[in-house]
């Protein structure tokens, strides 16, 4: 299996109609979930989807559960269907803009990560994300019951998951740049 999204990662890194659409659906996904967002403060009192606010407590969930509607509820859970979706397709853009620099920038490092399956590390982000998903659905479904402890798990992936996050976005960036480098050493020496 890791070897099979592996083999994905590279493929997308070679196409950019590839790394396009998996752009684009990362955009389209993000742009529905975002619509939700701005209707949520609305039907809650003031708040916005959990998965949208980086600071969330485990106490801050059942907080705000007791202000939501009938039709927050109905929100959320069109929220979390494309939140399921969106990880995936963010996780492999990244990953993908990220073999690409590498595959420029440090060849060697490039065939070591390729052969060795270690592009998928790329998508720590959104197996986090998908295990914060799963939490926070699992308390949002037994409300009014409180289960502190998944509520507890679920901030802690999301933190794992904004760790992990931050890490990609700067293994990508300096991938992307010394790829640029590189380029414009070759192109101008």
């Amino acid at each position: 299996m890791l070897a099979r999204v592996n083999r994905f990662i590279i493929s997308c890194s070679e196409s950019w109609w590839k790394v396009l659409l998996l752009f684009v659906a990362q955009m389209s996904t993000f742009q529905l979930m975002n619509r939700i967002t701005a209707r949520f403060p609305d039907v809650t009192a003031d708040d916005i989807p959990f998965d949208m606010q980086n600071d969330l407590t485990a106490p801050a969930i059942f907080e705000q559960l007791a202000g939501y509607s009938d039709e927050a509820f109905r929100l959320y859970y069109q929220f979390q269907a494309l939140d399921y979706l969106f990880p995936v397709f963010a996780g492999l853009f990244l990953a993908s803009l990220f073999a690409f620099g590498l595959r420029h920038a440090a060849p060697g490092w490039y065939a070591i990560a390729s052969a060795r399956n270690l592009l998928v590390l790329m998508l720590a982000p959104t197996l986090f994300d998908y295990l914060e998903n799963i939490h926070l659905l699992w308390v949002v479904m037994a409300w009014p019951d409180i289960s502190d402890t998944v509520a507890q798990l679920a901030v802690a992936a999301k933190r794992a998951k904004l760790a992990c996050l931050y890490l990609a976005f700067a293994a990508t960036g300096a991938a992307l740049l010394a790829a640029l480098l590189q380029w414009a050493r070759r192109r101008f020496a």
